[in-house]
């Protein structure tokens, strides 16, 4: 069969008629796929407007097709108003920001917007794409006209073939999606760049997010308000157990684990005076601060095959028994156009959570974790005789420069003599400096939280979400969501290896020397963050039905649950493996 035009082959006819329409679904909605990604998200976004194309064709009104354009400059504004105005991203944040809003919020919001002095850029962007788009439409029919001859209409209809057959091939990432029952499941669906990243997809993908979260937090929730109070121990004295949560801290940055630079002078200092235990062998089970901070939290176990969500946090149980529970936040409004600062306030601060779990929280954030530790001694209620105290720092956040003072400038690229490789340049250099110094500055910190209790009953546990790089091997800044690389130990040792260290002050030793025995003895056993509740309530003698013995590394019937990173990968078997490599 010969065809005379384009329009003349079915399936070319919705290209032919609504190629304008196409084009700027493409490009407005699809804009940041189809220039920063694989070939599979242009075949994907290529489909969609494809389908778009359709639908306004079969209809045959211009309300549905004007209605098409309505959609896609909306979105297409939205984004970038949240890009270039906010430093943020379509997530589900953001849309549960809009969703709550009320007039009085949507009000300051404008207010607060038109105060930026990027906003001009917003609608000459705009006007400038609806100018090239009434340009297209004008000249549709012109162009089809241009588009003659047997071999163009061939080549034309092979390239929309190609694109088409390759979109729909590429669809199962949907079905990937749908069957995605955590939100785990889906922050790594969304971590793949072969999976669709458009501006529609990110719409459909948050709304999906939002949806698990509320079913996984419906279980959490209802464990934490059915904990019954438990009798406990009698106790002499108060007691004050302290959580603090770095961030993003390389443990071989740390003097304490023998990196040359003195980055840690007072937990060094208090090393030496036997009262900081130092773990040599703890594991993070992600590289990401939500997953790790939901099963940190949660009294669940991921050897056993426990997903954070079966059990309850244990901020829950301390509070049920008689604790006054406090949560100071340094990145409780960090990065709020983010997904996983969605994913992890959706589980820290959701109000049902807030009231099971906490007595108080702060109600600000600072630029030094220093500023918070002051603002909490001010504003904290000091008056329980029972205190469960949890810091969340900013730590060695990305952005090391920004994360320190400037009296905390200590090290400089002179430091770093003893750095021999050659591929090591003065900028990736000022980097490492700057990490060293944020490292220097959280040991300060943790001097801060300390000094504030240590004539009291207290311990303090310190440890990181995750770890990082910082040219410390290759030439890579920062971490790879899910990805070993293909030298996995490494990225294991940087990553995933974290410091993790328990501090207690005189009088606890005093009073609790089997404890104070039976740290020196496991600070060489092999552990992770998902289970440190265990020692915890070992540590402050709370009886609880979630305490299990054999997951508790401080006790003599400790058996190290298999130690699962991302999932799915042995870390065991990675440490083996490279065991025997060297």
């Amino acid at each position: 069969m010969k065809f005379k035009s384009l329009k003349d082959i079915p399936f070319m006819k919705p290209i032919v008629e609504q190629w304008p329409l196409m084009l700027a679904y493409i490009v407005l909605i699809g804009w940041i796929s189809v220039t920063k990604n694989p070939i599979p998200r242009w075949m994907l976004i290529f489909l969609h407007a494809y389908l778009l194309a359709t639908v306004v064709t079969l209809c045959k009104s211009r309300i549905i097709k004007a209605l098409a354009y309505i959609i896609i400059y909306i979105l297409f504004t939205t984004e970038i108003v949240l890009e270039w105005i906010f430093g943020m991203n379509i997530s589900p944040n953001v849309i549960a920001l809009l969703v709550e809003t009320n007039a009085r919020e949507s009000k300051e919001f404008m207010e607060s917007l038109l105060t930026k002095p990027q906003l001009w850029q917003v609608p000459l962007c705009v006007v400038c794409m609806i100018i090239l788009n009434i340009i297209t439409e004008k000249n549709r029919l012109r162009v089809n006209r241009w588009i003659k001859g047997a071999k163009t209409v061939k080549v034309l209809k092979g390239i929309a073939t190609i694109l088409l057959v390759g979109g729909v091939i590429f669809t199962y990432n949907y079905i990937k999606l749908l069957q995605c029952n955590e939100m785990n499941e889906v922050d790594e669906w969304r971590s793949h760049m072969r999976n669709p990243d458009d501006l529609v997809t990110k719409v459909m993908v948050s709304f999906y997010d939002m949806s698990i979260a509320e079913k996984e937090m419906s279980r959490v929730i209802k464990m934490a308000e059915q904990i019954e109070a438990m009798p406990q121990p009698e106790q002499d004295d108060s007691l004050n157990v302290i959580v603090v949560i770095g961030e993003s801290y390389i443990r071989e940055h740390a003097a304490l684990y023998g990196y040359p630079l003195q980055t840690t002078p007072f937990l060094s200092h208090e090393q030496q005076e036997g009262r900081l235990f130092v773990f040599s062998d703890m594991v993070s089970p992600y590289n990401q601060t939500t997953r790790v901070i939901r099963n940190l939290l949660s009294c669940n176990s991921l050897g056993h095959g426990e997903d954070w969500s079966s059990a309850p946090p244990f901020t829950a149980i301390y509070k049920k028994n008689g604790y006054h529970v406090t949560l100071y936040d340094n990145q409780k409004n960090f990065d709020m156009g983010f997904v996983f600062a969605y994913s992890l306030n959706t589980y820290l601060y959701h109000p049902q959570i807030m009231e099971a779990c906490y007595h108080e929280t702060n109600d600000s954030t600072f630029e030094y974790d220093g500023q918070l530790v002051e603002y909490y001694r001010h504003q904290s209620s000091q008056d329980a005789s029972h205190r469960l105290i949890l810091f969340h720092l900013l730590g060695q956040h990305v952005g090391f420069e920004y994360r320190y003072p400037k009296d905390f400038a200590r090290f400089t690229a002179d430091s770093l003599n003893f750095r021999k490789e050659t591929w090591l340049t003065d900028e990736m250099r000022e980097d490492i400096v700057h990490y060293d110094n944020a490292t220097l500055y959280n040991d300060h910190v943790l001097q801060q939280i300390i000094s504030f209790y240590n004539q009291q009953n207290t311990i303090v546990i310190y440890l990181s979400d995750h770890g990082e790089e910082v040219y410390d091997y290759r030439d890579n800044l920062g971490r790879d969501d899910w990805n070993m690389g293909s030298d996995p130990q490494q990225v294991l040792r940087w990553q995933y290896m974290v410091p993790f260290m328990v501090w207690c002050s005189d009088k606890y030793r005093e009073s609790h020397p089997d404890r104070i025995e039976q740290l020196r003895s496991a600070t060489d056993r092999p552990a992770m963050l998902d289970n440190v509740c265990q020692l915890l309530f070992h540590l402050s003698g709370l009886s609880t039905p979630y305490y299990y013995i054999e997951r508790d590394v401080l006790s003599s019937d400790y058996k190290c649950p298999k130690r699962i990173i991302n999932e799915d990968i042995d870390c065991d078997s990675l440490l083996r493996l490279n065991n025997m490599t060297e």
